[in-house]
């Protein structure tokens, strides 16, 4: 659920033209202060830069979330491990849960073999793609 997009059809968008409806801001306030008229001559640039800022918020989040790295844990095998885990001589040891141990057993006798070393290896294979994607918003915005 974390990572759930939703996508939105062109033609499922119904565009509404309505008399109500105005970009404007200054259309909403009839009767300002002198105080207050440069104030509302610059609302309509600053909520076109916020219109802007939200166009590209999502693949700013997507780039942040590419940036934090994944910690995997890796498995540092030699080739006769890895050649003899190919042929089934050898296999990982799991828990009950189905959860892997650092553990090389013989299937036929059920003794552990050989102790692996685990490396915590730090991974972010989306970063690239993030930033594409939010080069693009940038661009189009």
């Amino acid at each position: 659920m974390d990572n759930e997009v939703i996508y939105v059809d062109a033609e499922d968008v119904e565009v509404i033209d309505s008399p109500e409806y105005s970009c404007e801001p200054k259309s909403f306030f009839r009767d300002v202060p002198e105080i207050a008229k440069p104030l509302l001559k610059g609302a309509n640039n600053t909520f076109d830069k916020i219109e802007k800022m939200l166009y590209t918020t999502p693949s700013l989040i997507n780039a942040i979330k590419a940036a934090i790295p994944d910690t995997v844990l890796q498995a540092i095998l030699i080739d006769d491990q890895k050649t003899k885990i190919a042929k089934g001589a050898l296999k990982l040891m799991t828990k009950k849960d189905g959860s892997l141990m650092a553990n090389l057993v013989n299937p036929k006798t059920n003794k552990i073999v050989a102790t692996i070393p685990l490396k915590s290896v730090e991974m972010a294979p989306k970063l690239s793609q993030a930033l594409v994607s939010f080069s693009t918003q940038m661009q189009m915005a």
